[in-house]
């Protein structure tokens, strides 16, 4: 595990770097932030996708959700639950990434979302199929910043298994205590 910085320390850390307060307080950046070189330019693009992009906060969840979900990263899958549930996804939505096949309320958008993340992380490319509903579905500034979420929240899944990054106080486990198999 890399250890976390006290949260003060990563705070100033993080104001020199440029990373937000509220950013910087959290474990991954308490963990990042011993890089502060690195450290800003992260959380540039995390809080670019999060709160500047133009593509609809749900389908981003999605793509966070599934990561999160195929690649047992319990910190990446918990904390974007309670970012699901303040955008009021419903707990089905939210957990029906754990079994996109039997989740009702999915649409064919959601459904090929969710298929493209599968894609890409066990390819990195995207079958044809799955290519022309999404070109269907979303113009081509929004097409590149499902790409780059899906790379980004891939990148965290590496970082917050491979670093062993606690969950943050207040972030519950595994809903309904089920975890990936």
């Amino acid at each position: 595990m890399i250890a976390l910085l006290p949260v003060e320390e990563a705070r100033r850390r993080g104001k020199e770097a440029g990373v937000p307060d509220e950013l910087a307080g959290i474990n991954v950046f308490r963990a990042l932030l011993h890089n502060p070189t690195v450290a800003g330019p992260v959380a540039n693009l995390l809080t670019t996708l999060l709160f500047r992009g133009k593509l609809d906060p749900r389908i981003r969840e999605l793509v966070i959700l599934r990561t999160g979900w195929r690649t047992k990263s319990e910190y990446e899958f918990c904390q974007h639950v309670g970012v699901a549930r303040r955008l009021k996804m419903t707990d089905e939505e939210i957990l029906g990434v754990r079994d996109p096949e039997k989740c009702g309320t999915y649409s064919e958008v959601d459904r090929a979302v969710i298929k493209m993340t599968d894609e890409l992380l066990d390819r990195y490319e995207i079958s044809g199929a799955t290519w022309a509903v999404l070109e269907r579905n979303f113009a081509p500034d929004h097409l590149v910043e499902l790409l780059l979420a899906a790379g980004n929240w891939r990148m965290f899944a590496i970082l917050l298994k491979g670093a062993k990054i606690p969950l943050d106080a207040g972030v519950p486990s595994w809903p309904d205590g089920k975890a990936p198999a």
